[in-house]
């Protein structure tokens, strides 16, 4: 079978940590098939199988250019490589594809409320129009894959009339050989790390308004005033948000928090597990997820998980993490004061954590993936018309 995959807007977060471990899986799991994937001109391509071939595209800038390649871009290149089935990891597609069409969707910020509620009435008016383009390209696409159930039931709240059963439920992998890589900790972040005090807390994300960072921000603050010795390290960098991550720094000159919490910038992905093995618990303060890297690496590094309490939070995480009100920032001081003053019950956590990571499996995950793309392309999974 031969599989076209677009993945032009893999850059950062999930997608850049999926992609590279979805392509290389899946083409040394199924060499008899020729995977074609579009990806961004700028992507840094790991060693890949034979069977995987890269087209790169121009580089993409602006909602315009990404519409133009979705739509009219994507069914230009099947027509050259003539593909059995269409994969398009990252959301969006084309509305109509003359193969059939598997669409992951993995954005949920499109579908949740404490997100929308923080945009101008401009931004809102965009998130709309592009959720309805979105919506477009689901009604037609033989099926919808998303990382978990609550990405799934995000989209069908707005969406009820798209059928359940076009749905499935497909988590990302992870792979402790692929994360401990040997891969050194630049020596910025190891500077930025040393002589951390108190309980480590480490918080993998990048700076976005719905990542929670000013609940965790307002928490170190109340530590600190309370006496509770602890240090956080943030992995978020200016380029991230350059608009809003002014407001962080503002924060912590305000409160002279440069010592209690700790920038990190953006940690190469291969080294990133030298960090979770300095910290001492996990903090997970983002309002929406579809998945959450970062809370299976958490766990597989035997961390304890504080989180906030969001369906996919939960979903990831069960018994493995405790839980406060999503924007209460003394809850959120609270926990984790509790868990400096209870080892055996962070011990017990992070024990339950290392066993909840073992069932996430990238050869699950491609298995999965190829089974509903083998069903979409003998037709034993029907669009809408």
């Amino acid at each position: 079978m031969r599989i076209l995959i677009n993945a032009v807007s893999a850059r950062m977060g999930g997608s850049a940590t999926h992609l590279p471990n979805f392509l290389t899986t899946v083409g040394l799991r199924y060499p008899s098939d020729v995977f074609v994937a579009c990806v961004n001109a700028r992507w840094q391509a790991p060693p890949l199988p034979a069977n995987v071939r890269l087209i790169r595209t121009p580089e993409l800038r602006g909602r315009v250019a990404h519409a133009l390649w979705d739509q009219w871009g994507v069914n230009r290149t099947g027509r050259r490589e003539r593909p059995d089935v269409l994969v398009s990891l990252l959301n969006f597609g084309p509305v109509r594809s003359p193969i059939p069409h598997v669409l992951f969707q993995r954005n949920p910020v499109y579908y949740c409320e404490y997100y929308l509620q923080q945009l101008t009435f401009r931004q809102k008016a965009a998130v709309i129009a592009t959720r309805a383009l979105a919506h477009a390209i689901m009604r037609r696409a033989q099926c919808i894959v998303t990382p978990s159930a609550a990405m799934r039931d995000m989209i069908r709240a707005f969406y009820p009339g798209l059928p359940e059963d076009r749905f499935r439920v497909v988590p990302h992998g992870f792979g402790a050989d692929v994360f401990h890589t040997d891969t050194p900790l630049p020596d910025a972040v190891r500077a930025a790390i040393a002589g951390s005090e108190g309980i480590r807390l480490l918080y993998v994300s990048h700076a976005a308004p719905y990542k929670g960072i000013e609940v965790l921000l307002e928490a170190a603050r109340l530590l600190r005033d309370r006496g509770i010795p602890s240090t956080i390290w943030l992995t978020i960098a200016p380029e991230d948000w350059p608009e809003g991550f002014p407001r962080y720094q503002a924060f912590l000159a305000r409160h002279a928090l440069g010592e209690r919490v700790r920038i990190l910038g953006r940690v190469p992905h291969g080294a990133v597990h030298h960090v979770y093995a300095s910290a001492d618990a996990f903090v997970h303060p983002s309002l929406c997820e579809s998945f959450a890297f970062p809370l299976v690496e958490a766990m597989a590094s035997g961390l304890p998980v504080i989180a906030a309490d969001r369906p996919l939070n939960r979903e990831m995480c069960g018994d493995a993490a405790v839980y406060y009100p999503p924007l209460d920032s003394d809850a959120l001081a609270g926990e984790i004061a509790r868990l400096r003053g209870d080892e055996a019950a962070g011990r017990a956590m992070a024990e339950r954590g290392r066993a909840r990571a073992g069932a996430f499996s990238w050869v699950r995950h491609v298995d999965e993936v190829m089974e509903i793309v083998r069903n979409a392309a003998n037709g034993r999974i029907v669009a809408s018309p």
